[in-house]
């Protein structure tokens, strides 16, 4: 009773009571093995190893699983097939070092389970002899005891897996080798499926940093809706829903696959299955395999039946082909996977098979040979290609045809290998020809081979200080005077890209594409030979990349602040969701130059930030993932808000910094246009398809402005004056405005620090320069300035500029709140401003009033009977002014009249000068220009109506005064 009523003291289950037995039964063989010297001990040793098999450690009766993954559940924790742990009872117990458990694999109804099964391995312990007859000590965290070693005075210890062997369970396998990185592949056809269909597929995998990516290719098969991967007991590992497909191809990624399914690859034992509409069973099926012939092939042929299938036929024929050139570019390696042509061919002994390669229906190479019924794996070489047959297996106009017994035959065309992987370069100056170069500028691209082996290519340089003379496309030169030139691809380059297509490769040539053997040189007037240069590799297919359009953002020293020299360099892939999740694939190369390439990828030692610039402060909001070689990619959720605004207006930047460069060694500026947020918070993006990030100097309708790209619509405070002057970028034309102050009333005004315009003073506490924004001042985003609590100001409404008729006042709570300016009512007939700028109307020869306290919010500044409405303002009878037409701005040289409610506007023309062109000026004031000397300058009005530009105007006006 008294066991019993301590186990309910401390609340233990049945199988918690089971393990504080087991601890006992181990304390016991303890004290039995350090006190046994007769055979009687012994004989008791040996009945305790005995029951070793027997100690009452049991798994939960209905194991939980993870996923679907076959596995053992043990004290709440699951554990994969394979996975060896120790029992661990929790205070005040903790882990019982001298019991192993791991989990093995069974069969129970037709499912793969796991099974828990725990040994004590205390009887395994060596006898530990030590030196100078020191006893052996038991340390913390070990079952076995070692011996004290003493080295200048301290005591240390050999470690105990000197002495204690490891124990895996009863298997004698030797530790599987690491799969990331290897390439499989998959024939499917409907032999597994028991369904009648001439449907042929052929997937690629690769396995790298556990993710698994593929690329389906597929010939009369209807689009598939999913693709399933089974074990060899047809259960589901992973189902993943197509959503997006080709007419012939799927790609897809299997997230962090579990290593007991990346086991089952590794033997053989995965299966790949496409559903269809008219087979929702699924319809093709095949089992994923390693071959020797993927690390080299660069060519491949998809092969159908030439005829329907019979009644008598086993269902489902198929067969793939896998070609490589070698070096030299003359011999022509064929491996062969074939699945249903043998068995459904009448036979008897070996088999004769024919492989030809033709040109149509010309056959230009053939061999034959004789097969037995069981090989369904075969590898060909054809030596000694002529020069033309090389270039028509490049030009992608040859294909294959495979005979059994000149009775059944099957064929496919073929072309470069296909594949969902993105081909790009990072251009850097790190990896130029001869010595590197540390400039700051940088270079992307990206590339993709067709069917018919033609590569197109887009490149896009930044940064360089001199003009680029030349780009290539090269082999590896074994030196700097041994270049290898490809393709010049010079022609295509303007305005700092080139874009294009290289459509006369060679076979060797494409081989070297896909193989990562091909680099982009670029050339400048400063280095002649070589400023950037990269190598063309694979990324592995990620969704948001092939849906990026054009090119990735660029990375670069000279994107940074001030810039910086280095020959480091970098692009990255940004996508929001509709999730308003931000994606992120990041490539970078050349940050430790002085550290050699591990397997020829740099080991970063950096990281990636994602920022804001706030005037001339940079603001680092959220550090991305670490880099995995020279790549980092992630998903970040929950983005901020403010953040998410940054992004869209273009003020936010990616970056990656180093221990050299803690501020950032190469930065790229964000414009990344999205909706994901309001003053009252985050919805989700108005449309589904995903925004991509892409580079401000790429939009034809950018500005550059201070050494810097700006969006069409983006506004910002100019370096040379952040404080008073705010900047609009309008279709590549940069207007700055001066900061139009309101009036104040006090008899000491004063410009507090950070301010541009006068305020009354008042006694409360000078707020500092760059205060939190949501606590102690209002941001608005039209002049990008932060507002102290109390202040006023006139709003600046790209692409309008500054509204005088409008008055802002920044509220406690970062709250902003905008009225209309409200005019006295005049008394006067013939009411006029006496600047045009002015909100309100005045009587003649009166002094201009002073403006209220904004009380409402009309946008017009009077209302007058047969006034006029031209785009958002009301102009009084007999009002007159210079129209703003957007997106070109205010038009000083032509005037608009309103006259009993319609609005017309003639033009100012300006006489041909006499004098020479380069005498001209034009001080931007006026509308006419004048000569430097003198040379009066006739102008005449005339109206709009009698010229087309005129005439434009007159659309313009009518349609803005239909508008109201």
């Amino acid at each position: 009773m008294e066991y019993h009523h301590r186990c309910r003291e401390l609340k233990l289950t049945w199988g918690f009571s089971l393990l504080i037995f087991a601890v006992l039964l181990l304390v016991l063989e303890s004290r039995v093995v350090e006190s046994a010297k007769s055979s009687s001990g012994e004989r008791k040793r040996d009945r305790d190893r005995a029951r070793e098999d027997r100690l009452p450690l049991k798994a939960e009766k209905s194991p939980a699983t993870s996923r679907g993954i076959p596995g053992c559940t043990f004290g709440g924790e699951f554990y994969e097939l394979g996975e060896t742990w120790h029992p661990n009872l929790g205070p005040p117990f903790g882990e019982m070092v001298c019991v192993n458990c791991d989990c093995t694999a069974g069969v129970e109804d037709g499912r793969r389970v796991g099974r828990v099964r725990c040994r004590n391995v205390k009887g395994q312990c060596q006898e530990a002899v030590c030196p100078n007859d020191e006893e052996p000590v038991l340390l913390d965290g070990n079952c076995c005891k070692t011996c004290p070693v003493r080295e200048s005075g301290v005591v240390k210890y050999i470690p105990e897996e000197k002495y204690r062997p490891e124990v895996y369970g009863d298997t004698d396998e030797a530790p599987e080798e690491d799969p990331r990185g290897e390439v499989y592949v998959s024939l499917l056809t409907g032999t597994l499926m028991s369904v009648q269909t001439r449907a042929v597929a052929r997937a690629t995998f690769t396995l790298l940093d556990n993710n698994l990516y593929f690329t389906i290719n597929f010939k009369r098969l209807d689009k598939p809706s999913n693709v399933i991967f089974t074990d060899a007991l047809n259960n589901t590992l992973y189902n993943y829903e197509v959503t997006s497909s080709s007419k012939t191809q799927v790609c897809g990624e299997w997230i962090n696959v579990p290593r007991v399914y990346q086991r089952d690859i590794q033997s053989k034992q995965l299966f790949v299955t496409l559903i269809t509409s008219p087979h929702p069973e699924g319809e093709v099926r095949g089992r994923i395999l390693f071959h020797r012939a993927l690390a080299a092939e660069s060519f491949s042929s998809m092969m159908i039946a030439d005829r329907r299938p019979r009644k008598s036929d086993i269902l489902g024929t198929g067969g793939l082909m896998m070609l490589s050139i070698d070096k030299g570019g003359r011999t022509l390696n064929i491996a062969l996977i074939l699945d249903g042509i043998i068995e459904n061919t009448e036979r008897s002994g070996d088999i004769a098979l024919t492989i030809q390669l033709l040109k149509r229906n010309d056959v230009i190479q053939e061999s034959r040979r004789s097969i037995s019924p069981e090989e369904f794996d075969l590898v060909e070489v054809w030596s000694k290609l002529p020069k033309k047959v090389q270039k028509l297996i490049a030009r992608g106009q040859l294909s294959v045809r495979v005979g059994v017994s000149e009775t059944t035959f099957m064929s496919g065309p073929v072309t470069p290998l296909r594949t969902c992987n993105v081909l790009h370069a990072v251009l850097s100056g790190s990896q130029a020809l001869g010595r590197p170069k540390a400039t700051g500028a940088s270079g992307s691209a990206v590339l993709s081979i067709d069917d018919d082996g033609s590569i197109k290519y887009q490149i896009r340089i930044t940064g360089t200080r001199t003009d680029v003379i030349g780009i290539t496309i090269e082999r590896a030169p074994k030196d700097i005077d041994d270049r290898k030139i490809v393709a010049d691809i010079f022609g295509e380059y303007q305005n700092g890209e080139a874009i294009g297509v290289y459509d006369k490769p060679k076979a060797r040539e494409v081989d070297m594409l896909l193989h990562g053997d091909l680099y982009i040189n670029i050339a400048t007037e400063a280095y002649g030979i070589s400023e950037l240069r990269g190598r063309i590799t694979q990324l592995p297919y990620k969704p948001f990349v092939s849906e990026t359009k054009g090119l990735p953002l660029q990375l670069s020293g000279s994107g940074v602040h001030p810039p910086q020299l280095t020959g480091a360099a970098g692009h990255a892939w940004l996508v929001l969701d509709s999730e308003c999740s931000l994606h992120y694939e990041i490539a970078v190369v050349g940050l430790n130059s002085d550290a050699a390439p591990k397997d020829g990828v740099d080991n970063i030692h950096g990281f990636a930030e994602l920022g804001e610039l706030d005037g001339d402060e940079v603001v680092i909001r959220r550090v991305l993932n670490a880099f995995e070689g020279n790549k980092a990619s992630g998903v970040m959720t929950q983005v901020d808000g403010e953040l998410l605004e940054r992004m869209n207006s273009g003020s936010a930047f990616i970056q990656v910094s180093t221990k050299n460069h803690q501020d950032g060694e190469i930065r790229g500026q964000v414009v990344l246009p999205n909706s994901c947020f309001t003053p009252g918070g985050r919805p989700a993006l108005t449309n589904l398809t995903p925004n991509v990030g892409y580079n401000p100097e790429a939009d034809p309708d950018a500005c550059f402005f201070e050494n810097r790209y700006r969006t069409s619509g983006s506004s910002w405070s100019p370096e040379y004056d952040s404080t008073c002057t705010t900047c609009t970028c309008q279709r590549r034309a940069v207007i700055c405005d001066p900061v139009v102050c309101p009036v104040i009333t006090c008899l000491n005004p004063v410009i507090l620090p950070g301010d541009c315009c006068q305020v009354c003073p008042k006694p409360a506490p000078v707020v500092p320069t760059s205060p939190n924004r949501q606590t102690e001042g209002c941001f608005f985003e039209g002049d990008k300035k932060l507002h102290r609590v109390g202040s006023q100001w006139h709003p600046f409404v790209p692409p309008f500029g500054y509204i005088k008729c409008a008055l802002c006042t920044c509220m406690p709570g970062s709250t902003v709140n905008c009225t209309r300016i409200s005019c006295p009512k005049v008394t006067c007939e013939n009411p006029i401003r006496l600047n045009p700028m002015d909100c309100c109307q005045v009587c003649p020869d009166e002094p201009t009033p002073t403006p209220a306290v904004p009380t409402e919010a009309l946008l017009q500044a009077d209302e007058v009977e047969r006034g006029c409405s031209f785009g958002e303002t009301f102009y009084r009878n007999g009002e007159d002014w210079h129209p703003y037409v957007p997106p070109v701005g205010t038009m000083p040289c032509v005037t608009c009249a309103c006259k009993n409610g319609h609005t017309k506007c003639s033009r100012k023309t300006c006489r041909k000068l006499t004098c020479p062109e380069e005498e001209q000026i034009h001080d931007g004031k006026q509308c006419c220009a004048k000569c430097k000397y003198g040379e009066p300058n006739v102008v005449t009005d005339r109206t709009t109506t009698t010229e087309r530009r005129d005439s434009f105007l007159d659309k313009i006006t009518k349609k803005q005064t239909m508008k109201h």
